[in-house]
């Protein structure tokens, strides 16, 4: 990075150039973009988006992208996730986290349940009060997600409660925990928390 060029900013990716090979990554995910004209360009931006993210950031790898239908990415967050294989073992960390999010339409118009984006695809045994203790993993990032969420931000949302640095761990709210004995498992080790305090964007991007 050119320590005489700006700070990137996470509020203006529409401003970031994309380089090689994130221009080139977008153009061959777009190739087969499906849908209404206006779902079709929505889909691009975000797409679009999410790769200035990676660009900056060094945190994100897109491994996948459709556009036929829905927006959906297959991609990788380098992010610790607490793991708990063996209920009565020693939590693990993984550097990262496979995820599958998927970008419906009715999403841009109407407010989805916090649960409706993000899968966690790896690391098994995921061990959040925010993660479903099924193997699906659903993720849930509140009780609603407004209309029209960028998937940038629910991003930075996943980074946040994966990293723990945003987290709920009371479960009788049913609003954000869908595993309540890991919401009483953090209530007894608030010691843990969080798994980091690296900000989401540093100074120099770290290949993810």
């Amino acid at each position: 990075m050119n320590p005489t060029a700006p700070q990137p900013s996470l509020a203006r990716l529409r401003d970031i150039q994309l380089e090689s090979p994130w221009r080139e990554l977008g153009e061959g995910f777009a190739a087969a973009n499906g849908g209404p004209a206006p779902w079709r360009q929505r889909k691009r931006g975000e797409l679009r988006n999410v790769l200035a993210l990676a660009q900056i950031s060094g945190r994100i790898l897109v491994g996948e992208a459709s556009l036929a239908t829905d927006l959906r990415l297959d991609l990788l967050l380098r992010v610790p996730v607490p793991c708990l294989p063996d209920p009565a073992g020693a939590l693990e960390v993984a550097p990262v986290a496979r995820l599958g999010v998927i970008y419906r339409p009715e999403a841009a118009v109407v407010p989805q349940p916090g649960y409706a984006f993000v899968r966690i695809l790896q690391p098994r045994h995921v061990w959040l009060p925010a993660v479903s203790p099924d193997e699906h993993q659903a993720l849930c990032l509140g009780s609603r997600l407004p209309a029209g969420i960028p998937i940038t931000e629910i991003l930075l949302l996943t980074w946040g409660a994966l990293a723990m640095t945003t987290i709920q761990l009371d479960p009788a709210n049913f609003a954000g925990v869908l595993n309540p004995a890991a919401a009483r498992w953090w209530q007894a080790n608030t010691d843990k928390i969080p798994l980091t305090r690296e900000p989401f964007l540093n100074q120099e991007p770290k290949p993810c």
